[in-house]
């Protein structure tokens, strides 16, 4: 968890998500590694190589920080 926002040093630091919709339902945004894959259908993706993405967002500032861990 980052302590302290990198941009203006306030300790409050909250950690969040992004919402990504998708097909009428609300899930949490991922990082998928290489260049997109467009085929007709959307994009191929793969379990394994997605990882969620994690915010973190400065309520001084607004800064906003995003890691896929």
């Amino acid at each position: 968890m980052m302590r302290d926002c990198p941009k203006c040093g306030s300790s409050q630091v909250e950690e969040g998500f992004e919402i990504d919709k998708a097909h009428g339902e609300r899930v949490q945004a991922a990082f998928h590694k290489g260049k997109p894959d467009k085929r007709w259908w959307g994009l191929k993706t793969s379990k394994a190589d997605t990882l969620p993405i994690t915010q973190y967002r400065c309520a001084r500032c607004g800064y906003l920080e995003s890691y896929a861990i």
